[in-house]
């Protein structure tokens, strides 16, 4: 009996972010992928008003809800490079400029493997930790703003080729194509792995091309897929051998 394939979602809930009123919905291209992620957390909580009178059966205290907060904090590893728009959310959440009334607010969209969470925030709380002997990292909460809706998800990316391993010789170009399709015909995003690790350069398009590759270019080769409408998928490994020459 094999294991249960979808028993470890985390990695595939992807966040995307949009800086906007909450009045206002923003358009699918307005969203940016909020990237670099480890822990992301969505929760409900109802405010409750105590019903309880003196007809209350069995001495049971009786509650009503009144307000819902649904919030989001996830937290993430910091990159000098500006690679998945962290810095241009931090800095809204430091100095709210006039478009949002001077407020943090935010759209996050959370699309999980489950369902898609979508809404207009408040980013109570940005975090930066930095510590002499790990990696750095920031964190991030927010509360509801407005109506938050959580619906089933629409879109699937299906991959169609997958990339292929390579043996080349140290000097030869390296070429990775992968080819996929959305079920909604929304935008696609590449982000391009060598042994689970973003590549430096080049790794943000359907083909990755690295020219006069060299023994260091030796890997294991994947390539994460996503849409601002469907959950990530990421393709089979393709294995790049480079020789010396």
């Amino acid at each position: 009996m094999a294991c249960e394939a979808g028993a470890f979602t985390g990695r595939d809930v992807v966040v995307y972010y949009a800086i906007g009123c909450p009045e206002v919905q923003p358009t699918a291209s307005a969203y940016q992928r909020l990237g670099m992620m480890r822990g992301k957390t969505v929760n409900a909580e109802w405010e409750t008003a105590d019903a309880t009178a003196d007809m209350s059966a069995a001495f049971t205290q009786e509650n009503l809800v009144t307000y819902k907060n649904i919030s989001f904090s996830g937290d993430g590893v910091t990159r000098k490079e500006d690679v998945y728009a962290q810095n241009a959310l931090k800095r809204h959440v430091y100095n709210p400029p006039a478009e949002t009334s001077n407020q943090p607010y935010v759209w996050f969209k959370i699309i999980s493997p489950n369902d898609i969470t979508e809404g207009p925030f408040m980013v109570t709380s940005w975090g930066d930790e930095a510590p002499h002997d790990d990696v750095a990292t920031w964190s991030i909460e927010a509360s509801s703003a407005g109506q938050v809706d959580v619906r089933d998800v629409g879109a699937v990316i299906t991959i169609t080729t997958q990339p292929q391993g390579k043996t080349l010789t140290a000097g030869d170009t390296l070429n990775l194509t992968v080819a996929a399709t959305v079920s909604d015909s929304s935008s696609l995003t590449y982000q391009w792995k060598k042994d689970g690790t973003n590549v430096s350069s080049g790794g943000t398009t359907a083909t990755y091309t690295k020219s006069s590759a060299t023994t260091g270019d030796s890997g294991s080769y994947t390539c994460q897929i996503s849409s601002s409408t469907a959950a990530s998928v990421t393709t089979n490994p393709a294995t790049v051998t480079v020789n010396a020459s």
